[in-house]
Protein backbone atom coordinates (compact mmCIF):
# COMPACT_ATOMS: atom_id res chain seq x y z
CA UNK A 1 0.00 0.00 0.00
CA UNK A 2 2.49 2.58 1.14
CA UNK A 3 4.45 1.34 -2.74
CA UNK A 4 1.16 2.48 -4.62
CA UNK A 5 1.05 6.00 -1.94
CA UNK A 6 4.97 6.57 -2.91
CA UNK A 7 4.27 5.89 -6.41
CA UNK A 8 0.93 8.42 -6.75
CA UNK A 9 3.45 11.05 -4.96
CA UNK A 10 6.06 10.73 -7.67
CA UNK A 11 3.36 10.79 -10.65
CA UNK A 12 1.82 14.28 -8.82
CA UNK A 13 4.91 15.74 -8.91
CA UNK A 14 6.07 14.58 -12.75
CA UNK A 15 2.91 15.88 -14.04
CA UNK A 16 3.32 19.15 -10.94
CA UNK A 17 6.51 19.72 -13.06
CA UNK A 18 5.48 18.94 -16.69
CA UNK A 19 2.24 21.63 -16.14
CA UNK A 20 4.62 24.57 -14.67
CA UNK A 21 7.22 23.51 -17.59
CA UNK A 22 4.08 23.86 -20.15
CA UNK A 23 2.79 27.15 -18.68
CA UNK A 24 6.22 28.54 -18.76
CA UNK A 25 7.06 27.88 -22.55
CA UNK A 26 3.28 29.19 -23.34
CA UNK A 27 4.16 32.63 -21.31
CA UNK A 28 7.60 32.61 -22.80
CA UNK A 29 6.42 31.97 -26.29
CA UNK A 30 3.54 35.20 -25.60
CA UNK A 31 6.83 37.40 -24.53
CA UNK A 32 8.31 36.83 -27.89
CA UNK A 33 5.47 37.55 -29.61
CA UNK A 34 4.58 40.13 -27.94
CA UNK A 35 8.06 41.68 -28.25
CA UNK A 36 8.40 41.27 -31.81
CA UNK A 37 8.07 44.57 -33.74
CA UNK A 38 4.93 45.58 -35.99
CA UNK A 39 5.11 44.84 -39.88
CA UNK A 40 3.06 46.92 -42.47
CA UNK A 41 3.05 45.36 -45.70
CA UNK A 42 2.52 48.69 -48.39
CA UNK A 43 2.87 49.31 -52.27
CA UNK A 44 6.05 50.80 -54.23
CA UNK A 45 7.36 50.53 -57.18
CA UNK A 46 8.75 47.39 -58.37
CA UNK A 47 10.06 49.67 -61.24
CA UNK A 48 10.94 53.46 -62.47
CA UNK A 49 7.50 54.72 -63.47
CA UNK A 50 7.37 58.10 -66.03
CA UNK A 51 5.32 60.94 -65.43
CA UNK A 52 1.80 60.73 -66.89
CA UNK A 53 2.49 56.70 -67.32
CA UNK A 54 -0.57 54.86 -66.65
CA UNK A 55 0.09 52.34 -63.76
CA UNK A 56 -0.20 48.76 -64.41
CA UNK A 57 -0.07 45.66 -61.98
CA UNK A 58 3.48 44.90 -63.33
CA UNK A 59 5.07 48.32 -62.73
CA UNK A 60 3.86 47.54 -58.69
CA UNK A 61 5.05 45.24 -56.05
CA UNK A 62 4.15 45.45 -51.93
CA UNK A 63 6.99 45.04 -49.30
CA UNK A 64 7.05 44.74 -45.73
CA UNK A 65 8.20 47.28 -43.43
CA UNK A 66 8.33 48.25 -39.90
CA UNK A 67 5.55 50.32 -39.10
CA UNK A 68 6.02 53.85 -37.80
CA UNK A 69 9.22 53.52 -40.70
CA UNK A 70 6.41 54.55 -43.70
CA UNK A 71 4.34 57.42 -44.65
CA UNK A 72 0.91 57.34 -42.85
CA UNK A 73 -0.48 57.95 -46.14
CA UNK A 74 1.36 54.98 -48.09
CA UNK A 75 -1.13 52.84 -50.34
CA UNK A 76 -1.47 49.28 -49.17
CA UNK A 77 -3.74 47.82 -51.39
CA UNK A 78 -2.34 47.41 -55.03
CA UNK A 79 -5.71 47.79 -56.89
CA UNK A 80 -5.90 51.60 -55.47
CA UNK A 81 -3.29 52.40 -57.66
CA UNK A 82 -3.75 50.25 -60.80
CA UNK A 83 -5.13 52.14 -63.76
CA UNK A 84 -4.13 55.81 -62.50
CA UNK A 85 -1.31 58.02 -63.80
CA UNK A 86 1.72 58.99 -62.10
CA UNK A 87 1.57 62.39 -60.93
CA UNK A 88 5.31 62.66 -60.82
CA UNK A 89 8.57 60.37 -61.72
CA UNK A 90 8.29 57.83 -58.95
CA UNK A 91 11.66 55.32 -58.92
CA UNK A 92 11.85 52.00 -58.02
CA UNK A 93 11.22 51.02 -54.68
CA UNK A 94 9.58 53.98 -53.66
CA UNK A 95 6.66 53.80 -51.71
CA UNK A 96 3.39 54.96 -53.59
CA UNK A 97 1.51 58.38 -52.17
CA UNK A 98 -1.77 59.26 -52.88
CA UNK A 99 -0.30 63.03 -53.78
CA UNK A 100 2.02 61.00 -56.44
CA UNK A 101 -1.18 59.51 -58.62
CA UNK A 102 -4.26 60.86 -60.11
CA UNK A 103 -7.32 59.65 -62.05
CA UNK A 104 -7.19 61.24 -65.81
CA UNK A 105 -10.46 63.55 -66.17
CA UNK A 106 -11.30 64.67 -63.73
CA UNK A 107 -11.52 68.50 -63.34
CA UNK A 108 -9.43 68.91 -59.71
CA UNK A 109 -6.15 68.18 -61.17
CA UNK A 110 -3.66 70.50 -61.44
CA UNK A 111 -2.51 69.86 -65.31
CA UNK A 112 -5.33 70.56 -67.72
CA UNK A 113 -4.23 67.41 -69.67
CA UNK A 114 -5.22 65.57 -67.10
CA UNK A 115 -8.49 66.56 -66.87
CA UNK A 116 -9.53 65.27 -70.16
CA UNK A 117 -10.76 61.77 -70.91
CA UNK A 118 -9.61 58.88 -73.25
CA UNK A 119 -11.19 59.94 -77.03
CA UNK A 120 -11.50 63.55 -75.94
CA UNK A 121 -9.75 67.08 -76.39
CA UNK A 122 -9.44 70.48 -75.01
CA UNK A 123 -11.33 73.01 -77.00
CA UNK A 124 -11.13 76.76 -75.82
CA UNK A 125 -13.85 79.09 -77.37
CA UNK A 126 -13.91 82.98 -76.50
CA UNK A 127 -16.68 84.39 -74.84
CA UNK A 128 -18.18 87.89 -73.15
CA UNK A 129 -20.21 89.13 -70.38
CA UNK A 130 -23.17 87.88 -72.65
CA UNK A 131 -21.73 84.73 -73.47
CA UNK A 132 -20.09 83.35 -70.57
CA UNK A 133 -22.88 83.37 -68.18
CA UNK A 134 -22.61 87.04 -67.25
CA UNK A 135 -19.43 85.41 -65.42
CA UNK A 136 -21.38 82.48 -63.59
CA UNK A 137 -19.61 79.84 -65.27
CA UNK A 138 -17.00 77.26 -63.23
CA UNK A 139 -14.90 74.33 -64.22
CA UNK A 140 -17.15 70.98 -63.59
CA UNK A 141 -20.20 72.87 -64.92
CA UNK A 142 -21.99 71.64 -68.12
CA UNK A 143 -23.32 73.26 -70.73
CA UNK A 144 -25.29 73.15 -74.12
CA UNK A 145 -24.47 74.93 -77.35
CA UNK A 146 -26.92 76.42 -79.42
CA UNK A 147 -25.68 77.51 -83.19
CA UNK A 148 -27.57 80.26 -85.01
CA UNK A 149 -26.19 80.22 -88.53
CA UNK A 150 -27.55 81.42 -92.18
CA UNK A 151 -28.39 79.14 -94.82
CA UNK A 152 -29.48 79.78 -98.10
CA UNK A 153 -30.55 83.59 -96.37
CA UNK A 154 -32.87 81.10 -94.02
CA UNK A 155 -31.75 82.31 -90.55
CA UNK A 156 -31.78 78.81 -88.28
CA UNK A 157 -31.08 78.15 -84.90
CA UNK A 158 -30.53 74.56 -83.31
CA UNK A 159 -29.09 72.97 -80.51
CA UNK A 160 -25.37 72.06 -81.40
CA UNK A 161 -24.03 69.79 -78.70
CA UNK A 162 -25.64 68.83 -75.46
CA UNK A 163 -24.11 67.91 -72.08
CA UNK A 164 -20.41 69.70 -72.44
CA UNK A 165 -17.98 69.54 -69.59
CA UNK A 166 -16.03 72.65 -68.68
CA UNK A 167 -12.49 71.57 -67.85
CA UNK A 168 -11.21 75.35 -67.30
CA UNK A 169 -12.22 78.66 -66.78
CA UNK A 170 -10.26 82.08 -68.38
CA UNK A 171 -6.47 81.95 -68.73
CA UNK A 172 -3.49 79.26 -67.00
CA UNK A 173 -2.43 82.51 -64.75
CA UNK A 174 -6.09 83.21 -63.79
CA UNK A 175 -6.39 80.67 -62.16
CA UNK A 176 -2.70 79.33 -61.27
CA UNK A 177 -2.90 75.31 -61.02
CA UNK A 178 -6.23 75.66 -59.12
CA UNK A 179 -8.94 74.83 -61.93
CA UNK A 180 -11.55 75.30 -59.22
CA UNK A 181 -11.13 78.72 -58.43
CA UNK A 182 -14.23 80.78 -59.02
CA UNK A 183 -13.52 83.59 -61.70
CA UNK A 184 -16.22 86.26 -62.75
CA UNK A 185 -13.74 87.72 -64.92
CA UNK A 186 -12.82 85.96 -67.92
CA UNK A 187 -12.66 85.69 -71.89
CA UNK A 188 -12.47 82.08 -73.01
CA UNK A 189 -13.48 78.47 -71.81
CA UNK A 190 -12.24 75.40 -72.05
CA UNK A 191 -14.43 72.59 -72.78
CA UNK A 192 -14.20 68.93 -73.14
CA UNK A 193 -15.34 67.73 -76.62
CA UNK A 194 -15.45 64.38 -77.92
CA UNK A 195 -12.36 63.97 -80.80
CA UNK A 196 -14.70 63.50 -83.63
CA UNK A 197 -16.61 66.62 -82.93
CA UNK A 198 -13.76 69.29 -82.55
CA UNK A 199 -13.64 69.95 -86.74
CA UNK A 200 -17.59 70.29 -86.59
CA UNK A 201 -17.54 72.54 -83.78
CA UNK A 202 -14.94 74.59 -85.33
CA UNK A 203 -16.50 74.96 -88.53
CA UNK A 204 -19.35 76.05 -86.89
CA UNK A 205 -18.12 78.70 -84.74
CA UNK A 206 -16.36 79.79 -87.68
CA UNK A 207 -19.79 80.10 -89.64
CA UNK A 208 -22.40 81.09 -86.85
CA UNK A 209 -23.04 82.48 -83.37
CA UNK A 210 -22.76 79.93 -80.41
CA UNK A 211 -24.74 80.66 -77.59
CA UNK A 212 -24.06 78.75 -74.29
CA UNK A 213 -26.51 77.35 -72.41
CA UNK A 214 -25.87 76.44 -68.78
CA UNK A 215 -27.18 73.28 -67.37
CA UNK A 216 -28.34 72.78 -63.76
CA UNK A 217 -26.67 70.39 -61.59
CA UNK A 218 -27.28 66.74 -62.03
CA UNK A 219 -29.28 67.88 -65.49
CA UNK A 220 -27.79 65.46 -68.10
CA UNK A 221 -30.68 64.68 -70.82
CA UNK A 222 -30.36 64.97 -73.97
CA UNK A 223 -33.16 67.29 -75.49
CA UNK A 224 -34.54 66.42 -78.79
CA UNK A 225 -35.69 70.50 -80.25
CA UNK A 226 -37.17 70.95 -83.46
CA UNK A 227 -34.72 73.45 -85.65
CA UNK A 228 -36.58 77.31 -85.23
CA UNK A 229 -35.94 79.25 -88.43
CA UNK A 230 -37.43 82.34 -90.09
Amino acid sequence: MKKIYLFAIIIAIITGFAVYFFASQLQKNSMIKDNQPEMVSIVVAATDIQTNSIITAEMLTTVSYLKGTVSVTAITDITEVIGKNAKYPIFKNEQILPEKIYITGLVENEVLAARIKDGYRAFTIAVDNITGIAGNLTAGDKIDLIITRTIDDVTITSYLMQNINIIAIGSASQYAGNPTIKLTDYSSITLEVPAEDCVMLNHNIVNGFVKIVLRGIGDEETLTVPVVDN
